[in-house]
C-alpha cells in the first residue's frame, strides 16, 4: 500500500510540472527580439521544428506563427550546408520541415506532395520592407540555390519564378500559397503552383507536367537548361517564415521598426490521389 501511494504521488508531481513535453521546448537564440514562446503547438512537434539557423525564433499565438526580425540578427550555427548565417549575412526566422505524413518519413523521390499555407503581410511592407523569401524548398545539394523560392519585394509584390502571386498594390493582410508536385528525377514529375485561390479550381500561375522536379525549378522552366544534368539530392527540406538574403554583401537593410510576417494553416503532406491537375500554365 505504501509503495502504491508513493507511485501515485510521483505521477501527480510529474503531471503538475510546468516543463513542456520532449520535442516541444524551443531554445532561445540569445539575441534581441520578440519574446519567444517556450512551448510549440502540439501539432508542430510532430511535423515541423525550429532549426538552429533561425534567429530569433518565432512566437506561437493561437493558430498563428509570428516571425519578427531586426537588421543584423543572425545565427552563428554551422552545419553540413556550409557557413553560418552570420558569416553569410543572412537574417532568418523560420520553421522547417523534412518529415511528411509521419515522423519517420522524409520527402522522397517518386512521391507526390502538397505544400500550402496562408501568410500575413504587414500593410507597411510596401514602404518599409526589404526583399525576402517567405518559403524555400531545398535539396541537400542546393543550400544556396534552392529548388523553389517564394519571394516578396516591396515594389514587385509576391512572386514565384518571376510570375506574380500578389501584386504590390495588394500587399497587406492574409494571402494563400499552395504547390502540388510530383518529386521526380526523370520526366515523370509535375508541378502546379497557385496563389490566393482554391487548390484545384482556376488556372494556376505555373504548371508543368512530365518534367524533372529534383533540380532547381528555374532550370525546369527554362528551355535552355537541362535539369537532367543536375545531381539528385539525397534529402529535401522546407523552410517558411522570413529569409532575408544579404544586399551588396551586407545584412538586408531592415528598417528600425523591424520586419514582421505571420503564417497559419500550414500543411505539407503526401498525396495519394491527384484531382484536376493542370498540365501546362
Amino acid at each position: 500500500m505504501r509503495f502504491f501511494l508513493l507511485v501515485c504521488a510521483a505521477v501527480l508531481l510529474l503531471s503538475c510540472t510546468n516543463e513542456p513535453p520532449p520535442g516541444a521546448t524551443l531554445k532561445t537564440a540569445g539575441l534581441t527580439g520578440p519574446a519567444v514562446a517556450r512551448q510549440a503547438p502540439e501539432w508542430m512537434k510532430w511535423y515541423f521544428f525550429v532549426p538552429q539557423r533561425s534567429a530569433p525564433e518565432p512566437q506561437f499565438v493561437g493558430e498563428e506563427i509570428r516571425f519578427s526580425v531586426n537588421r543584423g540578427q543572425c545565427s552563428d550555427h554551422r552545419d553540413a550546408s556550409g557557413a553560418s548565417d552570420c558569416a553569410r549575412r543572412i537574417t532568418r526566422s523560420v520553421i522547417a520541415k523534412n518529415k511528411v505524413f509521419g515522423p519517420n518519413l522524409d520527402f522522397t523521390v517518386g512521391h507526390r506532395y502538397l505544400i500550402t499555407f496562408e501568410y500575413w503581410v504587414d500593410p507597411n511592407y510596401r514602404t518599409t520592407g526589404v526583399p525576402l523569401s517567405v518559403a524555400r524548398f531545398y535539396g541537400s545539394l542546393y543550400p544556396v540555390n534552392p529548388i523553389f523560392d517564394l519571394k516578396m519585394h516591396p515594389k514587385r509584390g509576391v512572386t514565384f519564378l518571376g510570375r506574380t502571386c500578389v501584386p504590390p498594390q495588394e500587399l497587406g493582410g492574409w494571402h494563400r500559397f499552395s504547390v502540388r508536385m510530383g518529386l521526380a528525377s526523370d520526366e515523370s514529375g509535375f508541378l502546379e503552383v497557385r496563389c490566393d485561390g482554391s487548390q484545384r479550381i482556376g488556372t494556376p500561375i505555373l504548371a508543368r507536367s512530365n518534367v524533372v522536379t529534383t533540380a532547381p525549378w528555374s532550370c525546369v522552366v527554362n528551355p535552355r537548361c537541362n535539369p537532367r544534368r543536375a545531381p539528385v539530392p539525397k534529402t529535401f527540406s522546407l523552410e517558411a517564415g522570413i529569409i532575408a538574403d544579404p544586399v551588396g554583401g551586407r545584412f538586408a537593410p531592415i528598417s528600425k521598426g523591424g520586419l514582421q510576417l505571420k503564417i497559419r494553416r500550414i500543411t505539407a503532406k503526401r498525396l495519394f490521389v491527384i484531382i484536376g491537375l493542370v498540365d501546362e500554365a
